[in-house]
């Protein structure tokens, strides 16, 4: 698996809880457009300064996982206040995301609780 395809700006396009069928993302939600960076980074929205209240800002890449706790406290740019995360009652996204496929089309990370299915962007 090429490791330099993880690095670019990619787009949730579906989340398969495994509870139920799988969700559909609205191409409008901010929040669903994501950049993983080189130096451990993870930015939301278009221009990378989302806030999406619960979810993880660094990660350490170990082959196929993307480690959530092992991380280097790397600056993360200012992010827009979300007024929802107020209210936010987070659910943890566990300790590492596992790639379960990466290609130059597709990006598919198991989350704790749901795959998640990524496009690249735009």
């Amino acid at each position: 698996m090429p490791i330099d395809l993880l690095y670019r700006k990619w787009k949730i396009t579906q989340v398969q809880y495994a509870t139920g069928n799988p969700v559909m993302v609205s191409p409008t939600d901010a929040w669903a457009i994501v950049t993983f960076k080189s130096n451990g980074t993870i930015l939301y929205g278009d221009d990378g300064k989302y806030d999406p209240c619960c979810s993880p800002s660094r990660f350490n890449r170990k082959g196929n996982t993307l480690d959530l706790v092992d991380v280097v406290s790397i600056p993360i740019p200012d992010r827009t206040p979300n007024g929802t995360c107020v209210g936010a009652s987070c659910v943890s996204y566990g300790n590492s995301w596992k790639i379960v496929s990466l290609n130059t089309s597709q990006l598919v990370l198991y989350q704790n609780y749901a795959t998640v299915v990524y496009e690249p962007y735009p």
